[in-house]
């Protein structure tokens, strides 16, 4: 009896223990993953009048990065889906660069903007005129005591008397500081409204804008004009801007003068320079700048000499052509040539032969007679 109670007793202690061994432990949770970053797209319209060339999204202080239409432009009343990848942060920069050089910065929430249109309402256009006589290569608009900004002219450049439309694009600002920069001229700065009065003219248009020829009659590229009513050496603008003149060129110089008589300049692309004084710009002739060295010729050949070329004995070709229309018998011409004194002339006929005298002296030789013979004559 007392065996079998001490069994049940043993039986009853075991259980609680065989009961906890059947209990089961929570497993741990891992923890939960962040929903990836979904793909930012932004349907983009140009409800403007004026192609849409560049766009870029971008975060504040970052890199603007690629352009994101690529080799696409936005056409006027067009769209355009912008695909900016998986961006994190919702805050943007957004440039956009119009195909006139306008351009606008805005803030943009990627996260809950997708659809964005363009519009003109912000635009400004103000009217620029060039009343001055050099190029006008940029324009800086920006608010009193600020940052100059871009350019506004971007990759265009007014010539004298000529006029050019600014656009800009969010610019909320009236009173602003104008500063603009000539070719060869110091900076203008100004203050202006472009609210009350949207036109910018530099410039004084009740000076008298002059107009005369030059004429480039060497065997050298002109490389530089300058005219000035002013004494010294501060020669101003380089009237050909950009451009040379070639050999046998010509070109209609503008000078905004109250006077007259001007000093010119000529600079060669051998670096050699005439100067002349006291020029009448007035007067309607021509201003022509020969070589050096002048030769001056006669004929009395019956045939006409179409054409004549004279040349220093270092060149490689023979360069222009030196007369502007044929000689006939008993016609004259007097052409020039660059270089020291030792040359090669050629004349060529209306039936296209020719004659030439090689490696003669210019500075000996300043005028020759070209009948049957003369090349023999002229080497005596």
């Amino acid at each position: 009896m007392r065996t079998l109670l001490t069994g049940l007793l043993l039986s009853a202690l075991a259980l609680p223990a065989l009961a906890q061994g059947d209990i089961k432990r929570p497993t741990p949770q891992a923890p939960a993953r962040p929903a990836p970053t979904p793909e930012r797209v932004l349907d983009l319209t140009n409800s403007t009048d004026t192609t849409i060339r560049e766009v870029y999204v971008f975060a504040m202080g970052a890199n603007q990065g690629q352009d994101r239409l690529g080799a696409d432009v936005l056409p006027a009343g067009r769209n355009y889906t912008l695909r900016l990848g998986r961006v994190a942060e919702c805050r943007q920069v957004m440039r956009i660069v119009w195909e006139d050089e306008s351009e606008e910065v805005r803030a943009l929430d990627v996260c809950t903007t997708q659809r964005l249109a363009l519009t003109d309402e912000n635009r400004r256009d103000i009217a620029v005129r060039n009343d001055s006589d050099a190029t006008l290569m940029q324009v800086f608009i920006f608010p009193r005591g600020g940052d100059p900004g871009p350019d506004r002219l971007g990759r265009a450049t007014v010539a004298p008397g000529g006029e050019f439309r600014i656009r800009m694009r969010g610019f909320a600002t009236c009173e602003v500081t104008v500063r603009a920069a000539f070719q060869g001229l110091p900076v203008e700065t100004r203050e202006a409204d472009i609210c009350q009065r949207p036109q910018l003219a530099f410039g004084d248009a009740t000076i008298p804008l002059r107009e005369v020829q030059v004429t480039n009659r060497s065997a050298i590229t002109l490389q530089s004009i300058y005219a000035t009513t002013q004494p010294g050496t501060n020669w101003g603008p380089d009237r050909l801007g950009a451009d040379v003149l070639a050999a046998g060129a010509s070109f209609n110089m503008r000078v905004r003068s109250q006077e007259c008589r001007v000093r010119v300049r000529a600079v060669f692309q051998n670096q050699r320079e005439e100067v002349r004084e006291g020029v009448d710009i007035c007067a309607a002739q021509p201003i022509v700048f020969q070589g050096a060295r002048r030769l001056a010729l006669g004929s009395l050949y019956e045939r006409p000499i179409r054409e004549i070329y004279l040349s220093a004995v270092e060149e490689r070709d023979w360069g222009a052509n030196q007369i502007a229309a044929p000689i006939a018998a008993n016609g004259t011409a007097e052409i020039s040539a660059d270089g020291g004194c030792r040359a090669d002339l050629r004349i060529v006929f209306d039936n296209g032969s020719a004659e030439e005298l090689r490696n003669f002296d210019l500075c000996r030789h300043q005028a020759i007679t070209l009948r049957p013979g003369w090349v023999t004559e002229a080497r005596e």
